[in-house]
């Protein structure tokens, strides 16, 4: 059975919120066992703030390569995963790169997006659509402003599992550290691919 995306309860829980989508994307929900779903909030929102507040930061991306190996060592019956984390010139959006090859492959792309102002934030690729990326963005909202023709929010179609943002995929590989909606500077670039193994 499918079930449907989910979008975050907080300003911290992009990362959980990501990964279980790509879950959700991957596998249905029958087969996805509780023991996953423990993991995946175990290992997120383990920040600690100067002011020593826990999880006010988000998640580390030590703590998404973690859950990356951890999802990928664990195995059942009917769950099983790879995955691949990429960082800085690893991640880009040239032809026959590792993201576009994964969403072609039937897998997706945990993205860490730059929002500016040194705001970051975890979205989930689905797919590639003519010149643009299509996303599952965990965080709700109706519009983006000022990146009209580059950055669009799509409307929901009724259908559990379909993309709610679309970025044009020359926007989305920008490299300099003022855009928003993008993959940013290549030294702060990070992205882990998941596919369900067969």
């Amino acid at each position: 059975m499918n079930t449907q995306f989910q979008y975050q309860i907080s300003e911290y829980d992009c990362v959980p919120i990501t990964f279980i989508n790509a879950i959700v994307q991957l596998f249905d929900r029958k087969e996805v066992p509780p023991i996953v779903l423990q993991h995946i909030y175990l290992y997120s929102l383990d920040t600690v703030t100067r002011g020593n507040r826990l999880g006010r930061a988000g998640t580390s991306k030590f703590a998404v390569q973690l859950l990356g190996n951890w999802l990928a060592s664990y195995r059942t019956k009917n769950f099983s995963v790879a995955t691949k984390f990429l960082r800085q010139d690893t991640i880009h959006m040239k032809p026959k790169s590792r993201i576009i090859r994964a969403l072609q492959t039937d897998g997706v792309a945990l993205c860490n997006i730059h929002l500016g102002r040194g705001e970051w934030h975890f979205i989930l690729a689905l797919e590639i659509k003519g010149n643009r990326v299509l996303f599952f963005d965990p965080y709700y909202r109706t519009s983006v402003r000022g990146l009209r023709g580059v950055v669009e929010v799509l409307a929901e179609n009724g259908k559990p599992r379909s993309p709610n943002l679309a970025i044009d995929i020359d926007w989305f590989d920008r490299t300099d550290e003022r855009s928003r909606f993008c993959m940013g500077p290549v030294d702060m670039r990070e992205c882990l691919l998941m596919w369900k193994n067969r």
